[in-house]
C-alpha cells in the first residue's frame, strides 16, 4: 500500500490553501466587480434617461408654449389669421427664436395652410397651399429666407403645386375635434415626408371656428439630442414609441434612420440585443443582460419617457466597462497560477529541511533502537523544537534501554524492543386662512428695557404659539415681534376660518389674563389681522434653502390688516372673505370699509368682541383637525 511522504502531504496541503484562498478571493472581486458594474450601468442609464427626459420636457414645453403664443394672438384678434404680412411676421419670428421647432402653421376651415418651416440646411421658408377642387392639386407658394445676424433676408419665392390637403391631416382633424392641445405623431408634413410630433391646437375668434394652428419638432431633432449624450464607446439609445416604433436613435445604422427594429442590419449587435429585451419583457421599465455572439453580454435598459408612452432604450456592451477588468482577472489567474507554484516549491525546499530530513534522521535511529543498536544513536539538533525534543528523548532512551541491557540479557532485550508500541423648487394654491398676530408697542418697548424686553416677548410668543396649535393650526414664521399663522394647510379644514378666529380669541384673552408690559397698557395688548383666500402653499425658496410658507395676495393683506387693527382701535380685525367663511355670526362686529395700503379697492372689515371662544378641538400633528366634528358650521363653532 502506497502512503505519501510528509514532505508530500505539506506541499498539497500548501497548495491546496494558497489554491482555495486565491480562488475565494478571485471569486468574491469578480462578483464585486460584476456588481459595480451593474451600477455603473444603472447609473449611465439614470444620467441617460435624465438628459433625454429633460431635453424632451424642454422641447414639448417649448412647443406648447409656442403654439399657445399664436393661438392667443390670433384669439384676441391681434392677428388676423387671413392677414398675411402680419401673420407671416408673427411666424418668421418665433421661428427665428426657436430653432429646436421645425414648423409653425396654421390650417384653415377651407383647406388653405400657411407655415412657417425650418429648412435642414439652415433656411427659413414660408409655405402657403390655397383652395382647390376635389381631386385636384393645390396652388402653392413657398418664400425663402436665409437668416442673417439680426434679421433675414429674402432669397427667392417658388410657385407650384401641392397635394397636402390640411383638411385630412391627423393634426388638424384631432386639433379641430378636441378643446384641448392634442399631440400626434406623423410622417407626412406639407414639406413631404418628415417624421415629427405635432401639436395642434383649435383656434376660436369671437366664438367662431377659424382653424388650427400646429408647431411641429421633427425627430431628427430628438436623434440628434441623443447623438450629443455622452454614452458610453460602443453603447446606442433608441426612443420607442408606444407601439415599439422606432423614433431616434443615437447613432443611425450606415446613416439610415430605421422604423423599426427590424429594419436595422443584422451586423448590429445593439439593435438586435435591444430588440430581442424589449420583445422578451412585459414590462416598459427594466434592465436585462441579453447575451451576443459579437460583443458578448449586453446591458439593456428601459425607462419610461414623459410623452404619450415614449420610453428610452439604451444597450451598452458589458466589455465597455469589463474589458480592462476581464484582462485584470486573466492577469490574476497567472499571478495565482505563479504564486502556487512558489510556494510549492517554497514548501517543498521548507519541508525537507524542516521535516523530511529531520524525520528520516530520526527513522534510522530508531531502526537502529530496533536492531538494538544504541552506540549509533546521537542527538540531532533540529529547527523544530518538537523533533528537536523528540530527537533529545530518542537519545535519553537509547542510554535508558543501554543501562536496561545491563541489567538483561540482550536475547530479552531485543524481542521486548521490537514488540514495542510503535473566521446607499414647489407648491400648490389652495384655500387657506391667514391670522398674523402682533405685540404693540414693541419698538417703544425695546428702547425701554432694552435685553430685558426678551421675557415678554417670548411670553407672547408661547401663548401665540399655544392658541395657533391649539386650533390645528401652522405656524409659519416669527417677524420681529409678530407670528404668522396659516390653516386648511398643509392639512385640509374645513372650518379653518373660524379656528383661526378662535385661537385670536384666545390669544387675546391669554394676553388680558396676564399683567400689563408696560404701566397704563389696560386697552390693547395685542393686534390680530385675519384674511381668507387663495394662496401659493409649499416649500418655496432656493435649490440651498428652502422654506414651507404661504405667498400670494391674501397673506398680504393679513399682515395689513394688522396696521388696520391699530389704526382702528381694536385687537382684532378680519377681512369680509373671512366673514363670508363664517357665516352670520352675531359675535362679530362690522367696522365698516377700510383703505388698505396695496389695495386699489377699500376692505371691508369686522372684529370680535366676544372675550372667549370654545375650542372644537386640535390638530394631529399634521395639520389635519382631529377633534369634534369638521362639518359644524363656523358660526356655531364660535358661539360660547
Amino acid at each position: 500500500m502506497y502512503r505519501p511522504k510528509l514532505a508530500q502531504v505539506v506541499v498539497v496541503l500548501v497548495m491546496l490553501s494558497v489554491l482555495s484562498t486565491a480562488a475565494l478571493i478571485h471569486l468574491i472581486w469578480q462578483r464585486a466587480a460584476g456588481e459595480s458594474i451593474e451600477e455603473i450601468v444603472a447609473s449611465l442609464d439614470a444620467q441617460t434617461a435624465g438628459s433625454v427626459r429633460n431635453d424632451l420636457s424642454r422641447t414639448l414645453a417649448l412647443v406648447s408654449s409656442t403654439a399657445e403664443i399664436v393661438r392667443s394672438i390670433l384669439f384676441q384678434g391681434a392677428i388676423s389669421a387671413d392677414d398675411e404680412v402680419k401673420r407671416e411676421f408673427l411666424f418668421l419670428s418665433l421661428l427665428r427664436e426657436q430653432p429646436s421647432i421645425a414648423w409653425i402653421g396654421f390650417g384653415f376651415p377651407d383647406g388653405r395652410f400657411f407655415g412657417s418651416h425650418a429648412t435642414a440646411d439652415g433656411r427659413i421658408e414660408m409655405v402657403e397651399i390655397g383652395t382647390a377642387r376635389a381631386g385636384e392639386l393645390r396652388s402653392l407658394r413657398r418664400d425663402l429666407y436665409r437668416p442673417i445676424p439680426g434679421d433675414i433676408f429674402f432669397e427667392e419665392r417658388i410657385k407650384a403645386e401641392s397635394a397636402y390637403v390640411a383638411l385630412g391631416a391627423p393634426w388638424y382633424r384631432l386639433g379641430k375635434e378636441n378643446g384641448e392641445p392634442v399631440w400626434t405623431v406623423t410622417n407626412v408634413l406639407p414639406n413631404g415626408f418628415e417624421p415629427a410630433m405635432v401639436l395642434s391646437k383649435r383656434v376660436e375668434t369671437f366664438g367662431k371656428f377659424t382653424g388650427v394652428v400646429m408647431v411641429a419638432v421633427s425627430l431628427r431633432r430628438l436623434s440628434e439630442a441623443l447623438q450629443a449624450l455622452e454614452l458610453p464607446a460602443l453603447s446606442k439609445a433608441f426612443v420607442l414609441d408606444e407601439s415599439g416604433r422606432v423614433l431616434a436613435t443615437s447613432q443611425p445604422s450606415d446613416g439610415v434612420m430605421a422604423a423599426h427594429f427590424s429594419d436595422f442590419p443584422a451586423s448590429d449587435a445593439l439593435a438586435s440585443a435591444a430588440a430581442e429585451a424589449v420583445a422578451a419583457s412585459k414590462i416598459d421599465a427594466f434592465r436585462i443582460v441579453v447575451p451576443s455572439a459579437l460583443l458578448g453580454p449586453i446591458f439593456v435598459s428601459s425607462s419610461r419617457l414623459p410623452f404619450e408612452n415614449w420610453r428610452l432604450v439604451a444597450a451598452t456592451p458589458r466589455s465597455t466597462f469589463a474589458s480592462g477588468i476581464d484582462k485584470n482577472i486573466r492577469r490574476i489567474a497567472f499571478v495565482v497560477l505563479a504564486m502556487a507554484a512558489l510556494a510549492a516549491a517554497t514548501a517543498v525546499a521548507l519541508a525537507n529541511f524542516l521535516f523530511a530530513r529531520p524525520l528520516a534522521r530520526l527513522a534510522a535511529q530508531l531502526r537502529a533502537v530496533e536492531r538494538f543498536s544504541l552506540e549509533s544513536v546521537r542527538h540531532h539538533p533540529t529547527f523544530l523544537a518538537e523533533l528537536n525534543d523528540f530527537s533529545q528523548a530518542l537519545k535519553r532512551m537509547a542510554v535508558g534501554l543501554s543501562a536496561f541491557a545491563r541489567y538483561m540479557p540482550l536475547d530479552v532485550v531485543r524481542p521486548l524492543v521490537e514488540g514495542s508500541i510503535e473566521p446607499k423648487p414647489g407648491g400648490e394654491v389652495c384655500e387657506v386662512t391667514v391670522m398674523f398676530a402682533d405685540l404693540p408697542g414693541f419698538t417703544e418697548l425695546t428702547e425701554k428695557l432694552g435685553p430685558g424686553v426678551e421675557p415678554h416677548l417670548t411670553r407672547f410668543l408661547t401663548i401665540a404659539v399655544a392658541a395657533v396649535h391649539a386650533e390645528g393650526g401652522t405656524v409659519d414664521k416669527f417677524i420681529g415681534d409678530a407670528v404668522m399663522a396659516i390653516w386648511n394647510a398643509p392639512g385640509k379644514q374645513a372650518d379653518h376660518a373660524a379656528r383661526a378666529c378662535r385661537a385670536a380669541v384666545a390669544i387675546r384673552t391669554a394676553m388680558h389674563d396676564d399683567p400689563p408690559i408696560a404701566t397704563g397698557e389696560n386697552a390693547i395688548r395685542v393686534r390680530i389681522g385675519i384674511n381668507s383666500g387663495t394662496a401659493l402653499i409649499g416649500n418655496i425658496g432656493s435649490a440651498e434653502r428652502l422654506s414651507y410658507t404661504a405667498i400670494g395676495d391674501t397673506v398680504n393683506l393679513a399682515s395689513r390688516l394688522v396696521n388696520v387693527a391699530k389704526e382702528r382701535g381694536v385687537e382684532i380685525v378680519l377681512s369680509d372673505a373671512t366673514m363670508r367663511e363664517l357665516g352670520a355670526e352675531p359675535m362679530t362686529r362690522p367696522l365698516g370699509l377700510a383703505t388698505v395700503r396695496g389695495k386699489a379697492k377699500p376692505v371691508g372689515i369686522h372684529t370680535i368682541d366676544q372675550p372667549r371662544v370654545r375650542s372644537a378641538g386640535g390638530s394631529d400633528g399634521n395639520g389635519d383637525y382631529d377633534g369634534g366634528d369638521a362639518r359644524v358650521p363656523a358660526a356655531q363653532a364660535l358661539r360660547r
